[in-house]
């Protein structure tokens, strides 16, 4: 761990640190050179290897997304005990704060978040090759002072041609697809659009799907808290069958597109 006020390489200063993981630590620091801003991620080389092994692919992945919705990466730098990852440092607060901080968000807004997200998914599941985000939930969605939504944290992330390589669970319990707990079975689009479905059912009704199983939630039920529409687009999401699930994020989003249509009548 960096202390403050140390400088990294002559030029990075390190200003506070902003969190922490299971061998890694992230700081705000100040580029001397640039003069901005920026995160810098510590990976330590700790005697789990493959820990290291994922967080430096995560870094290779995410610094070859050319994509305004997710973080840049400036630079890598490798050190005796540590690398280092210089990225962009995104200001603002997650899904997952705002959603403790301010309770269940309006539709209008989750059906804004969940469009959008559609396009972020779509970009790495047509990406050649193919890529799974595998983790989405509100604490990976950034939110920008501006509105923006970017997407963080690609540890979870699988490259459909290494399907075979992870025989352990990726991602978050409660928000993964049934696939992704039977760690035998190869991941598709339709994994992320399970967890986007929990996501969008959390930010509107703020229960945890940790404690509750969103697949087996009826669209009656769900009918309480929001437009039958909705309700009915996330228990499509959600279905444990991913054969019964949208097949693609760009139907998805057409879906949700249509949920508010008709002069914006509730459906």
């Amino acid at each position: 761990m960096l202390e403050t006020g140390i400088t990294l390489a002559q030029r990075y200063e390190i200003r506070k640190q902003l969190g922490e993981g299971a061998n890694s630590h992230v700081y705000l620091v100040y580029d001397r050179i640039d003069g901005r801003n920026r995160a810098l991620k510590e990976i330590e080389k700790s005697s789990d290897s493959r820990l290291h092994v994922f967080a430096r692919r995560e870094a290779e992945i995410v610094r070859g997304l050319k994509y305004p919705y997710f973080p840049e990466i400036f630079a890598i730098l490798e050190m005796e005990e540590s690398d280092f990852l210089v990225m962009e440092y995104l200001q603002g607060e997650t899904a997952g704060e705002r959603l403790r901080r301010l309770g269940p968000r309006s539709e209008e807004e989750v059906l804004r978040w969940g469009k959008d997200l559609c396009l972020m998914l779509s970009y790495l599941h047509e990406s050649v090759p193919p890529m799974i985000y595998c983790d989405m939930k509100p604490d990976n969605i950034m939110i920008q002072p501006e509105g923006n939504l970017r997407l963080i944290d690609f540890g979870a992330v699988q490259v459909c041609e290494d399907a075979q390589e992870f025989p352990f669970m990726l991602g978050t319990r409660g928000y993964a697809a049934p696939e992704q707990l039977e760690l035998c079975d190869v991941l598709d689009a339709r994994a992320d659009i399970y967890a986007l479905g929990v996501t969008m059912y959390q930010l509107l009704t703020g229960v945890d799907p940790g404690k509750v199983d969103v697949s087996a939630i009826t669209v009656h039920a769900m009918r309480r808290t929001m437009p039958r529409r909705l309700a009915r687009i996330i228990r499509k999401c959600t279905e444990k069958e991913r054969e019964r699930r949208y097949s693609s994020c760009e139907e998805l989003r057409e879906e949700l597109d249509r949920v508010f249509s008709n002069d914006g009548n509730r459906k």
